[in-house]
């Protein structure tokens, strides 16, 4: 499971931000003044039979729509996380490997179709090949943690970025089809068939030239490296994550200080029977009570089995949860600081 930390921004982010600004100063200028070349990013199932070759690799770097520059550029700011997460190089070689593999997996299906004469419409444009493989890291990798609910259905930080892929592949067949592609060529690169991460990944050579060339003028301001809480998948868990940071340094403050004064001492049981800070435990005279640990804190089987499902350790889950006083919000922010 990732743990996935850094600020909100740029930061760390030189790919994300060229291929922003790539895809919003491309669509105005083909939009506007260079309108008539339209033509030149528009194909269609017969691209074998009319050499439209390339016509399809230029339509994949260059959007004409705008509803779906507007949702794709919001799922590039929140994908930044792997950038920071992996590298900049890796990043490039993931996004250039899947995006090569689904227009393979495109022409494939070309095949089938116009093998039992079943005819589309005209292809979309725009970085969907690079952007939706990047779905499958962000489904396996991100932990999933519930913020709500709404109508019994569970509303976690994940939600949105799922909500934004959905109404883009329900707008057209087409658009469908090119997205289901792209997303199997996440899962093959994941899978590493034939070897795919190490053959077409960028050259450390080819990674160094370029930081050199441009990385001046790509780089962000520096944020203070203060000791921060592992940052989430998206903007809505991230406020709620810098809210608990205060909480979160008290707390471990607090928990050093009792450390260092109890080092060598025998400890007390708690034998508090009231909520907050000073316990949970409420045993009987016969020393019954569900006790957990040898602090004597119990903690909530139902949130432990929570973290359990998110991939965590039953142990881990109990040990988070009994430091930070059954708060389910902070308890998964100390198990993820873990992993970092």
């Amino acid at each position: 499971m990732l743990a996935l930390a850094g600020p909100a921004g740029f930061y760390g982010t030189p790919v994300t931000k060229v291929l922003l600004c790539h895809a919003v100063i491309t669509y105005l200028l083909f939009t506007f003044p260079l309108q008539h070349f339209q033509h030149l990013f528009h194909y269609n199932q017969d691209v074998l039979d009319k050499q439209q070759l390339k016509r399809m690799f230029l339509s994949k770097i260059v959007f004409l729509d705008l509803p779906d520059l507007v949702f794709t550029s919001l799922l590039i700011y929140n994908f930044r996380i792997f950038e920071r997460r992996f590298g900049s190089r890796k990043f490039v070689s993931h996004m250039i490997s899947t995006a090569i593999v689904a227009s393979v997996l495109e022409l494939a299906v070309f095949g089938v179709l116009n093998r039992y004469n079943i005819r589309l419409g005209e292809m979309p444009t725009g970085l969907f090949s690079f952007v939706f493989p990047l779905y499958v890291p962000f489904y396996f990798s991100v932990p999933r943690v519930a913020l709500t609910r709404i109508m019994g259905v569970p509303v976690t930080g994940k939600t949105l970025n799922y909500i934004l892929g959905l109404q883009m592949v329900s707008s057209e067949v087409e658009t469908m089809l090119v997205v289901i592609c792209a997303v199997l060529s996440g899962i093959l690169w994941r899978a590493n068939i034939l070897g795919l991460q190490k053959l077409l990944s960028v050259p450390p050579l080819v990674g160094r030239v370029f930081d050199h060339c441009l990385g001046r003028y790509l780089e962000a301001a520096s944020a203070p490296r203060s000791p921060q809480l592992p940052m989430g998948a998206t903007l809505e868990l991230q406020q709620r994550e810098r809210l608990d940071r205060l909480e979160q340094q008290m707390m471990m403050s607090a928990i050093q200080a009792n450390r260092r004064m109890n080092i060598g001492r025998p400890q007390p049981v708690n034998l508090a029977t009231g909520p907050g800070i000073f316990g949970n435990a409420n045993p009987n005279q016969n020393g019954e009570g569900q006790q957990d640990g040898l602090n004597g804190l119990a903690v909530s089987e139902e949130q432990v089995q929570r973290f359990v499902e998110m991939g965590f350790s039953d142990s881990r889950a109990r040990q988070a949860l009994r430091t930070s006083n059954n708060n389910p919000r902070l308890a998964t922010n100390l198990l993820l600081q873990d992993m970092s």
